[in-house]
């Protein structure tokens, strides 16, 4: 009976080893993550990467806004358009 009870308690303390694993921090992972939901992090995750986007798009339209723009000619109707010769006629 004696080798039964603690075979048990063997085993147990075998299978707790890894759950207990799980559930501690372990330094891994900041605290506060640790108490918050998946749908959470994710929506502060998203919320980060669209705030890093909105960052790059306004730096770069800064930065295209101080270029200079340049010239072209842009008649798209040149070749299409019938010269006029000299005397007015067509």
């Amino acid at each position: 009976m004696r080798y039964l009870l603690a075979a048990a308690v063997l085993m147990m303390a075998m299978l707790a080893g890894p759950a207990y694993a799980q559930l501690s921090n372990g330094g891994s992972q900041d605290t506060n993550e640790a108490n918050k939901d998946p749908l959470q992090l994710q929506y502060e995750r998203e919320k980060r990467e669209r705030e890093q986007t909105e960052k790059s798009y306004n730096e770069t339209m800064k930065r295209l806004k101080t270029q200079a723009p340049t010239k072209t000619n842009s008649d798209p109707w040149k070749i299409v358009r019938p010269t006029t010769d000299s005397s007015g006629k067509r």
